[in-house]
């Protein structure tokens, strides 16, 4: 009996207890979203020191429950910072905002053939995540990296629509091809600028590689750096559909430096005339069969005649306010075995000028599909077609005369007039179709723990097609053949095909190994042709009719290159703490010669880990520590298939009356005669590889968990047997050869910097970054100490950027300026005539003059440094973010100097100034420093306000974000405030399509 009682009462004691402790616990639920306000599905939600947690649902939200009234929920989520959260006694919902952790030493990077922890890079590797990119609306990748990452250049002097950059990884280190590699998700795309194929919106991150050690995997072509896009992929627990949409209002950028007044016109053309020994134009008379009205007719005065009708606005006529779209429709998700992401892309860009445009459709898909337990199938598909049409227009034209006649047709001033920009833009064809088709697929078997086969087929298809035809009263080459009309078709084929075996192990708690080793072989076929017909019966159906034409011109051509390749990768880290690297990559090209088809690369890198040493665990405010070093040697092979090969070309050449067909070995052109042709001639069988050994030192720094942090590199780039072409004795039979010669230096120093000032409720962060390099030419080759960049310059009848050894590359070359003759007399020193009033004055020769002309470095286009800086606030759910970017030291050749306002402020006997030269119809101009004007610039890059709305606010709706953004929206600069100081890479600048200042209007919405 008292065993029956006894057990009744443990029950009823065990039924209270459990009552109590359910009585005790309660459900606690909420959202969870990012510091932007975009809901987080797949976030980790642990009651601290017990067992229990949950996983947040594809909306972001949670429910838990609390074994007691106060509790710490720990929240966690790949990619962004651990967050501990009190829950009070009575509080059931909590709604909790993870911050970024970009600069988490645990996230992981793309690096070639593999990824790694950001903490255990031993080599020279800038990340910015794509979520930093699609801040300003571009049309093409490689713009939205301006001022992103320390050690790259980035150089966009053109505002047409579509216009791609020139990219520089470290400055320029060759003569044949200085640009970077581009690899979109492991597919070898070539050359970075124009990185049209990709949509940022569909960008996970980019990497780039810019010290041998890292870039050393792709051998032959990571001399200049390598720059890793991968797009975004399916994640496990996620089902997202993301909308954007952005619309752009463009409007010039500069005010434009133009006569307003036809009394400036007239009069300072009739001066110029007078004083070059010609006639004066406007005095009331008809040349050409266009009437030139007088001085005295244009300012109202003369009584015999009706006030002029006429003060053309051009820039009216020829620039608008355009209005550009883009849009992007996303889906993506997975399961434990399916994994998927697509998107759709529409971007309708509308340039400054009329008719001029670009527009583009991409479509991508990703999808992984695990067949077993161990073996994924991936394939990963982006398709993308582009138009682009129109062409830059002139608004610098005379405001004397107007567009059109009284009949509607278009007025020419006399019988050789093809520049009216406004016929031009409606009547001549310039169109360009392209389609780019990049495919992979892969299979990836991890055959045993930590080891991974991995074969993966890619290709890249490209296609395009442009059409031009110019009138025969719109252009003078239009006039010339009767018209002119060209179809011009490209075909590209790149296939790739890939096998590695990674390995990837820990051994005890000292020892961790990751080794790669891999075949690469590559074949790429390039076709092109071209049909040109001259001599039309009319203009109607433009290029459509070259059966109809009198005249035909066909050419063609066909290419094929073959490189195989064999690569390695060993990285060792003992302790967790000293880290090492090697890397090894054998290449075979097709490009080169006989005797020099392979070649071997090799590197390697270490890296320690100061802040994991005993002595470094009582300064917890150093979170990071890191030094870094690496040596290696890489390759370039940017030159065109059969180089190496003695070569005969066919050449098209007028003459009694037609053209005729002449073969035999090439001959060389400087770039001065623009119908020229180069084959290249004598074959080399010794040619070879272009070598590039780079030295790295570099630093990670990081304070307070990681609130602050600076990386900082110090590198030396040696780069040898340069690929040149060099002139020889035309007794061989040819005139060029394609050789290895010459020497380059680049050095410099590279920082960036970020820190997040403020967390919580108000959020501040800052960040910039320092790029400076020294840039000399070593040798040029070829036995000279200084030799043209390039050919003749019509302006200026000569070359102007000269590599000189000792000096920088590109330097400008040319006389120097000493003020304007005052009197006329005395011989000038450059072509012996008289020296007249009004004109530039001149110094040659002497002992600092280089070259035979008496002529002296006047110049530099490369810059001193670059940098950019931004900062990024947010308070509640409001956010505003600004980026910087600037120029420093370069020198701008400037062609377009004497502009309308410096002509009003010329020389006249009146004004005997030392600043402008006089005018003059028939002066003859040379080179010289009176041209030259600092380039440096800082410009206010991009400014981004935004709110973003609380989680389900609009039923259905996740996230809801809507921002505007002003893009280049003032430059301070000395440089002539009617342009851009951004020129090309080489510095000179004669009047380029204007950069548009842009304010857009978007959103992004996730469903």
């Amino acid at each position: 009996m008292r065993t029956i009682y006894t057990t009744f009462m443990c029950v009823i004691w065990l039924c209270i207890s459990a009552a109590t402790a359910l009585a005790q616990q309660r459900q606690v639920t909420g959202v969870v979203t990012d510091q932007q306000g975009i809901t987080l599905p797949g976030v980790t939600i642990a009651v601290k020191g017990t067992s229990a947690g949950a996983v947040s649902d594809a909306k972001g939200a949670f429910s838990i429950s609390l074994p007691g009234q106060q509790a710490t929920l720990v929240f966690s989520f790949i990619g962004m910072q651990t967050r501990e959260v009190q829950v009070a006694a009575g509080q059931s919902k909590i709604d909790v905002s993870l911050q970024n952790a970009s600069r988490d030493l645990n996230e992981v990077v793309v690096v070639g053939y593999g990824t790694t922890k950001k903490s255990d890079v031993t080599g020279s590797v800038g990340s910015i995540k794509g979520s930093d990119l699609n801040r300003v609306p571009s049309a093409n990748v490689d713009q939205l990296l301006q001022g992103k990452i320390p050690g790259v250049q980035v150089i966009a002097p053109s505002g047409q629509p579509g216009a791609g950059a020139t990219i520089r990884v470290r400055g320029y280190g060759s003569r044949s091809d200085a640009n970077a590699l581009v690899v979109i998700d492991g597919i070898p795309l070539g050359d970075a600028g124009g990185i049209k194929q990709v949509n940022p919106d569909d960008i996970e991150s980019i990497e780039v590689l810019k010290d041998a050690s890292s870039a050393a995997i792709y051998g032959s072509r990571g001399a200049n750096g390598v720059i890793l896009i991968t797009t975004r992929r399916g994640k496990t627990g996620q089902a997202r559909i993301g909308l954007t949409a952005l619309t752009t209002v463009s409007t010039l950028g500069n005010k434009l430096d133009l006569f307003t007044d036809p009394v400036d016109v007239a009069s300072i053309n009739n001066e110029s005339r007078i004083n070059g020994g010609e006639a004066p134009q406007y005095v009331g008379q008809v040349i050409g069969g266009t009437y030139y009205p007088s001085v005295a007719e244009l300012r109202g005065i003369d009584p015999t005649k009706q006030p002029w009708p006429y003060n053309t606005n051009w820039v009216d006529l020829v620039y608008r306010n355009p209005i550009s779209q883009s849009y992007t429709l996303s889906a993506d998700g997975g399961t434990d075995k399916t994994k998927y992401s697509v998107s759709g892309n529409y971007y309708n860009e509308q340039g400054l000028a009329i008719k001029n445009g670009y527009e583009k459709y991409i479509g991508r898909a990703n999808l992984e599909q695990k067949l077993k337990s161990n073996v994924t199938l991936g394939v990963n598909i982006i398709a993308t077609w582009t138009k682009n049409y129109g062409q830059g227009l002139s608004v610098d034209r005379n405001i004397i005369f107007p567009a059109y006649n009284p009949d509607g047709t278009y007025f020419h001033i006399g019988s050789n007039d093809y520049n009216n920009p406004v016929q031009i833009a409606n009547e001549v064809l310039n169109k360009s179709k392209t389609l780019d088709l990049l495919s992979s697929a892969y299979i990836s078997w991890d055959i045993v723990k930590g080891l991974n086969f991995r074969t993966r087929i890619s290709n890249a298809f490209g296609n395009s097609i442009s059409d031009n035809y110019q009138p025969r009263d719109a252009t003078s080459s239009g006039y010339q053949f009767q018209g002119l009309g060209t179809v011009s078709n490209y075909d590209s084929n790149h296939l790739i095909v890939e096998n590695f075996l990674t390995y990837d192990r820990d051994f005890g708690t000292k020892h961790h190994i990751n080794f790669v080793a891999g075949t690469s072989y590559e074949a790429q076929t390039v076709r092109t042709s071209s049909i040109q017909g001259q001599g039309f019966v009319n203009d109607i159906l433009k290029d459509e009719n070259l059966a109809g034409a009198t005249t035909y011109l066909v050419g063609n051509n066909s290419t094929k290159s073959v490189l195989e390749s064999y690569y390695g990768r060993f990285n060792y880290s003992f302790l967790n703490r000293y880290l090492f690297t090697f890397t090894g990559r054998t290449d075979g090209s097709s490009k080169f010669g006989a005797n020099n088809k392979y070649a071997f690369f090799p590197t390697g890198a270490v890296a320690w880990k100061v802040n994991e040493e005993a002595f470094m665990k009582n300064i917890p405010q150093v979170s990071e520590l890191k030094l870094r070093g690496s040596y290696g040697i890489v390759g370039n092979q940017g030159i065109s298939p059969y180089q190496s090969l003695s070569l005969l070309g066919s050449y098209k050449y007028f003459t009694d009356g037609g053209f005729q067909t002449g073969y035999g070995p090439p001959f060389f052109n400087d770039g001065s005669n623009t119908n020229g042709k180069v084959f290249n001639g004598l074959g080399n069988k010794s040619l070879k590889w272009e070598t590039t050994r780079q030295l790295d030192i570099g630093i990670d720094l990081g304070l307070f968990n990681q609130r602050f942090t600076i990386n900082a590199d110090y590198y030396f780039k040696h780069t040898t047997d340069l690929l040149r072409l060099n002139q020889i004795a035309l007794s061989s039979g040819y005139s060029v050869i394609q050789i290895n010669d010459g020497v380059i230096d680049n050095k410099g120093f590279e920082m960036g910097v970020n820190a997040q000032i403020l967390q919580g409720k108000f959020d501040w962060s800052v960040g910039g970054n320092f790029n400076l390099n020294r840039n000399k030419v070593l040798n040029i080759g070829g036995g000279n100490s200084i030799e043209a960049a390039q050919g003749d310059i019509e302006a200026i009848r000569a070359p102007l950027n000269y590599y000189i050894n000792g000096y920088p590359a590109q330097v400008f070359v040319g006389y120097l300026f000493d003020g304007i003759v005052q009197q006329t007399g005395g011989t000038s020193p450059v072509d012996g005539t008289v020296q007249k009033a009004g004109d530039l004055k001149y110094i040659a020769g002497g002992p600092l003059a280089v070259g035979q002309n008496g002529k002296y470095i006047i110049g530099n286009p490369n810059p001193d440094f670059t940098y950019s800086f931004n900062t990024s606030l947010k308070y509640a759910r409001f956010d505003l973010s600004t980026q910087f970017y600037g120029v420093k030291g370069n020198d701008v050749f400037n062609f377009s100097k004497f502009t309308p306002s410096a002509q009003l402020q010329r020389w006249t006997p009146d004004n005997p100034t030392n600043l402008f030269p006089s005018v003059n119809s028939t002066r003859v101009n040379y080179a010289s420093d009176w041209y030259i004007e600092s380039g440096s610039f800082l410009r206010i890059q991009n400014v981004n306000l935004g709110y973003t709305l609380k989680p389900q606010t609009i039923k259905g709706i996740s996230n809801l974000r809507v921002y505007f953004s002003g893009s280049n929206l003032y430059t301070f600069t000395k440089f002539n405030p009617s342009f851009d100081p951004e020129v090309q890479e080489n510095g000179q600048f004669g009047g380029n399509y204007r950069k548009p200042r842009t304010y857009s209007l978007g959103v992004n919405v996730s469903f």
